[in-house]
C-alpha cells in the first residue's frame, strides 16, 4: 500500500485526546463523539466545512 497522508482539520476539546506513538510516529486520538467539527480543503460544491 503506498504511503498517504490525510490532511483535515478537526474540532474538539483537547482534554479529549491522547496521543500514541506508531513506528516512531505520534498520533492524535480522538473518539468520534468528541469530535465538533471537520474542515477540509474548500472546493467548488461547498465550502468543505462539516459539522
Amino acid at each position: 500500500m503506498p504511503d498517504r497522508k490525510l490532511e483535515i482539520q478537526l474540532l474538539f476539546n483537547p482534554e479529549d485526546q491522547f496521543e500514541v506513538e506508531i513506528q516512531g510516529d505520534g498520533h492524535l486520538v480522538v473518539r468520534e463523539r468528541d469530535v465538533h467539527a471537520v474542515a477540509t480543503e474548500r472546493n467548488d460544491d461547498g465550502t468543505g466545512l462539516y459539522l
